[in-house]
């Protein structure tokens, strides 16, 4: 599947490949009709086959895997200025029009080619056009040299302006990056500020209210107090190291191990049954994504583990459908209504991230009934593909 935008991208390459040779192959019909031509029949059968055969190549390798066409750029190209050169030979020399088949040639070439292997190519261009308009006439080399030089000068240009949107294009990419990282850091920073940060605040306010009841106060049990204040405690170590391992997963483990390894924790602290389903092979994601789609999983099994109550179920599913990525976490647990209910930061950063990967995140609950979170995200895209 993530082939596809590959695929895409030969197909509308390859297609001008075969107008081309198309029309090539009519051009020379028709002036042989027309008696222009004075090579045979088999000549212009042979050469026309060669042609096709070319395309054909080129489709078979383009479809088996578009990225071999770049590896192998400098021998189909080779072919291909072989063929143009006989055909120049074949059908007058430095008066055929054919070699203006090499500017289609390499005009799009060069736009994919590495400079050393462009510099190459023009250098073979030249050899094969100048065998194939020899003998040429002291008059006409002027000509020659100009056709070369403006032929090598105009794929050089394209060269060097595919290159500079290459370079913008990564330097984007590597912008849109950083800041969406940053991004992430300020929400991290606001959890951590939220959650962890309001649990050692009471903790602290818990503990100044236990030493004043211990040295003045009477009547009061100093260790239920003392035994709350622990339990926040425990809390905020808890959520501490969640997200440490946060953090820390896109680098230590597989997306969908990590998925399965949180959902089991929470399911045996609830003591629900688990139903998790996850593809053995997931699509291929920058580290920021997988973070994004990690943490926005993990926060709702949080919320799970929060506010569910006593679920008997668990189910975490995730599944590639068509050119979406849709993961689902859902509980028969105490529910509540989402009309009455205060949005909380955790369920707006969820819906904060799920956002900057262009996706889309839907929550349904009811008192008694449960909660489903389901979250779809697009396989590709302008952030996902940059």
């Amino acid at each position: 599947m993530a082939k596809l935008p590959e695929y895409r991208r030969f197909t509308r390459v390859n297609l001008p490949v075969w107008v081309i040779v198309g029309v090539t192959i009519l051009w020379g019909i028709v002036h042989k009709l027309s008696g222009k031509f004075t090579l045979e029949w088999a000549q212009l059968v042979l050469l026309s086959v060669l042609a096709i055969g070319s395309a054909m190549a080129r489709t078979w390798v383009g479809l088996k895997d578009p990225r071999v066409m770049y590896r192998m750029s400098l021998p189909l190209v080779a072919w291909d200025l072989f063929l143009i050169t006989l055909v120049v030979r074949f059908t007058g020399g430095f008066e055929s029009q054919v070699w203006l088949l090499y500017f289609a040639l390499l005009v799009s070439e060069s736009a994919v080619m590495s400079t050393r292997v462009l510099l190459i190519t023009l250098a073979l261009t030249a050899v094969g056009y100048g065998w194939a308009i020899a003998p040429l006439p002291t008059e006409h080399w002027n000509d020659f040299w100009y056709r070369v030089a403006a032929l090598s000068l105009v794929c050089w240009l394209i060269h060097q302006v595919y290159r500079s949107h290459v370079e913008y294009r990564t330097e984007l990419a590597e912008l849109r990056e950083q800041y969406e990282l940053a991004q992430e850091r300020e929400r991290i920073a606001r959890e951590f500020h939220d959650g962890l940060g309001h649990h050692l605040v009471s903790a602290i306010r818990g503990l100044e209210s236990l030493q004043r009841h211990v040295n003045g106060a009477h009547g009061a049990n100093p260790t239920d107090a003392l035994q709350e204040q622990i339990n926040i405690l425990r809390t905020a170590l808890e959520e501490t190291r969640q997200t440490i391992q946060q953090l820390r997963a896109p680098e230590t483990t597989d997306m969908c191990q990590f998925i399965k390894q949180t959902a089991e924790r929470v399911a045996q602290r609830l003591g629900a049954q688990l139903h998790c389903e996850c593809p053995e092979v997931m699509p291929e994601f920058t580290p920021l994504q997988s973070l994004m789609l990690m943490r926005v999983l993990q926060e709702a099994l949080s919320n799970v583990m929060k506010h569910a109550g006593n679920p008997h179920n668990l189910w975490v599913v995730c599944q590639v459908e068509g050119d979406w990525l849709e993961a689902r976490v859902e509980d028969d647990g105490n529910g509540f209504n989402p009309e009455t209910a205060t949005e909380g930061m955790g369920l707006s950063n969820m819906r904060d991230r799920i956002h900057t990967l262009g996706g889309e995140l839907t929550l349904r609950s009811a008192p008694g009934q449960g909660t489903k979170v389901q979250i779809r995200v697009p396989l590709r895209g302008e952030l996902w593909k940059q």
